[in-house]
């Protein structure tokens, strides 16, 4: 029997960035969501390295949140730090006796580098029983038409890799990968247990088919890349990250695999760490109504903010993450009494510290003709707004000259904020929840 505890996407670095108060958990060190992250690896780490008994530890990608794609920062200073630490503690408990693998996901890399974050903090020499495999590694394999893999022959365990790699996007990998899989066919004659460790999805076709099936045979296939601990096949599992990072995994299950392999079968224990979060992480719905005024929208928001005055005020480690959905039909004039609103609470629940015990608070607009099933229906709202732009910013701003009894010339006003709409509206639909 061997024992194994499969964990992925740690992500460390990574730090909320819409709608975030700028108070800091620790100063000029790290941010309070991300330190959550810290906290948590270094637990863990502790908690895996007492397994009695255990034979390899696999992170299937993603240890760093940074650099990425569409970013080119290294990891923060306190990610490296935690990273190192991580590692001397696992090491250190395990008398250096148990092997650590570790393939490279889509974060954390240097694009084209011949090093990564992940290598740069630390001498690979304090470590002889950490086996790191990059993309590098990957890209070397298959044009040296050799397999990718890593074999124990005293506990009979032999481990197929598969680094992250975008093969559909490179034309002319695209099928040197396809014949290269073919490579990575365990050898089902002798009495090795098999494994493949990968980091991809079938969703966004970064994992490759044959791996995602059951053709090859493997006797465990350990997953990175999405964020929700499930049971994909038989034998295929993803852990998920430790913590949501955002509210599309705030409902989903987070924490790693204690995966336990006794004459081909095989037994699961999963352990979740999502409900070690100590803070609220929720989404609200608001139903906006078109009979609702400002002052009625204002009530409705305030109201569910309650639970969140605190008589202690902020509390890094346990202040909330909130968003709010507003659903209805939405007029350009409501879009944008929703904005106003939720900016001026924004800030004033930011700005009182000892008041709210509040982290994040960002929202969305829906239009409910968005869910109706008549194609024309759908684009009803913005044909309107293309139409009608003006005579909706220029009743919005006479509401809100009423109710501040302000003395302003409403036509030059509403010239003004055309200008500033149409160049707000080409970046609207870009901002994207991370």
């Amino acid at each position: 029997m061997i024992k194994i505890v499969h964990i992925s996407d740690s992500h460390l670095g990574y730090r909320t960035r819409r709608g975030t108060t700028n108070k800091w958990a620790i100063q000029n060190y790290s941010k309070p969501y991300e330190q959550e992250i810290y906290d948590l690896f270094i637990e863990v780490m502790e908690d895996i390295s007492k397994i009695k008994d255990l034979d390899f530890l696999i992170h299937c990608g993603d240890m760093f949140h940074n650099p990425s794609l569409f970013s080119s920062y290294p990891p923060p200073e306190p990610a490296r730090r935690t990273f190192k630490e991580g590692l001397d503690i696992f090491f250190n408990n395990t008398k250096n006796q148990t092997p650590f693998i570790y393939i490279e996901g889509n974060h954390g890399v240097f694009r084209g580098y011949e090093y990564t974050p992940f290598e740069s903090h630390i001498q690979k020499e304090e470590y002889p029983n950490l086996y790191y495999f990059k993309e590098r590694d990957l890209t070397n394999a298959i044009k040296n038409n050799q397999p990718l893999k890593l074999e124990f022959p005293p506990k009979k365990v032999r481990f197929y890799l598969f680094p992250f790699f975008e093969f559909k996007n490179f034309e002319t990998y695209e099928a040197e990968y396809d014949k290269w899989v073919e490579l990575q066919r365990p050898n089902n004659n002798d009495d090795f247990i098999n494994i493949a460790v990968a980091h991809g999805s079938i969703a966004d076709r970064t994992l490759h088919t044959k791996v995602n099936s059951d053709d090859f045979g493997y006797d465990y296939v350990a997953l990175g890349h999405e964020h929700g601990l499930r049971k994909v096949s038989k034998n295929h599992y993803y852990s998920g990250s430790l913590l949501p990072m955002n509210f599309k995994e705030a409902y989903e299950k987070q924490g790693y695999l204690k995966v336990e392999i006794d004459n081909k079968i095989l037994n699961i224990e999963e352990v979740s760490t999502s409900e070690l979060l100590k803070r609220t992480f929720k989404i609200i719905p608001i139903d906006a109504s078109p009979q609702h005024t400002s002052a009625d929208l204002e009530a409705l928001i305030r109201n569910e903010l309650k639970p969140f005055i605190s008589a202690d005020g902020f509390n890094p480690k346990t202040a909330a993450r909130l968003k709010f959905n507003f659903k209805g039909e939405i007029t350009f004039k409501k879009n944008w009494q929703i904005n106003d609103l939720m900016t001026k609470i924004r800030s004033e629940s930011f700005s009182q510290s000892d008041k709210y015990n509040i982290l994040q608070i960002i929202w969305k607009i829906f239009d409910r003709s968005e869910d109706a099933e008549n194609d024309i229906s759908a684009g009803l709202i913005q044909d309107y707004i293309l139409e009608h732009p003006d005579e909706e910013f220029k009743a919005f701003v006479k509401e809100k000259l009423t109710e501040d009894k302000s003395q302003f010339d409403v036509d030059k006003l509403t010239q003004f904020g055309m200008k500033a709409l149409k160049k707000a509206l080409k970046f609207m639909e870009k901002e994207k929840e991370v």
